[in-house]
């Protein structure tokens, strides 16, 4: 591959997220740009060629159309990739508001606006997978505090209260949803959520382990064809219920039948970018449930490269009408890891008697990707607990409480 000349642009996306995408690119001579609306580890980077930091452009569309205006006449043609939901859907907002001459200079690895909205927001993903019949946790969709309190008369706790947009949920109140376990937390919580503007929906929660997670990676040409399919299994995760996979391992396609029904349901929508889907096996009947679907560059996306596949080249390779060369196969059995927020989960686990430091020790093996720390790029890893030190003192200021 000769050296790509067109750089690549990331629109958010946490630090992590950030980190992996430079590194996958810019160690293969893409030059990467990183816009972001709060300073943070993966700024300092030494894969990334120049960093935005603009309070509020998550949020404002006109923002972002002045900055991609303004990015172009200094980059004439770029590749835009989506690192949060709240950016997928404001991207594509703004990439249609976009004028022709301008929007002809970007490669935007987005889906149609329409589409990108069916999968972003969780109220109108969950009615789009049960109008094709996949299987998921059953979810209710309240209308008002009065249909909440109905449902909530119907319904076995602990349920979760679960915001459309998590982003934007999780910048209020710190958290990805409130876990209601009775009737009166339900209405507490939704009436808290309806207080601040932000759309939730209540939904049963599988029972089981961190360890019955799965998560399907892959990036979906402009045919709207599925390459470089990759799965993993989720081994710890933090928050411990609904956070994230803080060890995750690598497994063969062949032991994730679901994979099929993630690329038949994209490729009938006509999706078109990178993709992070997670199902969970629910122990009552042993089936797998969809999850959600994270339609954007996500936490992990280092460890397919890790294990050969790497699936942000390849789509930015696709932008530019070039082709990525690679089997298809990736090593099984190698794991990834963000030390902090495993740490944590460990803790908790070994209060909770769910594991042993022996077991603990041993889980460690293997793992070949760790989040922050690659020897050439140190800087992130040992800003990290720094910037976490001041998020945690953040949320935990009286005037960033919610009541």
């Amino acid at each position: 591959m000769t050296k790509p000349e067109l750089p690549a642009l990331l629109f958010g996306g946490s630090p992590i997220s950030a980190l992996g995408f430079a590194r996958s690119l810019a160690r293969n001579g893409v030059t990467v740009y990183y816009v972001t609306d709060n300073k943070n580890e993966a700024t300092f980077s030494r894969y990334l060629k120049e960093c935005y930091v603009i309070p509020n452009i998550e949020t404002d569309v006109k923002m972002q159309i002045d900055f991609l205006n303004k990015f172009q006449k200094m980059h004439p043609f770029s590749v835009v990739f989506p690192g949060s939901d709240i950016f997928c859907l404001n991207l594509a907002c703004a990439k249609v508001k976009l004028e022709n001459k301008v929007r002809e200079g970007f490669h935007f690895l987005l889906a149609p606006e329409e589409i990108v909205e069916t999968l972003a927001n969780k109220r109108k993903f969950y009615h789009s997978i049960s109008n094709c019949g996949i299987a998921h946790p059953p979810t209710y969709f309240s209308e008002s505090l009065d249909d909440a309190t109905r449902i909530g008369r119907e319904l076995e706790y602990p349920v979760f209260v679960k915001p459309s947009i998590s982003q934007v949920f999780a910048k209020v109140f710190g958290v990805k949803g409130f876990v209601a376990k009775s009737r009166e937390e339900l209405i507490k919580y939704y009436d808290l959520a309806m207080r601040h503007g932000i759309d939730v929906l209540i939904q049963e929660i599988i029972p089981g382990p961190n360890n019955q997670v799965f998560g399907i990676n892959a990036y979906f040409d402009k045919k709207n064809n599925p390459r470089g399919l990759f799965v993993y299994r989720r081994i710890r995760g933090w928050p411990h219920v609904f956070g994230y996979g803080s060890l995750i391992e690598s497994i063969p396609l062949s032991s994730m039948p679901e994979a099929n029904t993630v690329v038949h349901y994209l490729h009938e929508l006509g999706y078109h970018g990178l993709v992070d889907a997670e199902f969970k096996m629910d122990e009552r009947d042993g089936n797998f449930k969809f999850l959600e679907v994270n339609p954007r560059v996500w936490v992990q996306n280092s460890f397919p490269t890790k294990c050969g596949i790497n699936l942000d080249l390849m789509a930015y390779l696709d932008a530019i009408d070039n082709q990525a060369v690679h089997e298809g196969r990736y090593k099984n059995g190698i794991r990834w890891a963000d030390s902090l927020s495993d740490f944590q989960s460990v803790i908790k686990m070994l209060r909770d008697g769910e594991i042993s430091v022996s077991e603990w020790i041993s889980s460690l093996h293997m793992i070949k990707d760790w989040a922050y720390s690659p020897l050439d790029d140190l800087v992130p890893w040992i800003l990290d607990p720094l910037f976490r030190l001041r998020k945690y003192v953040q949320k935990k200021m009286p005037q960033n409480r919610t009541h």
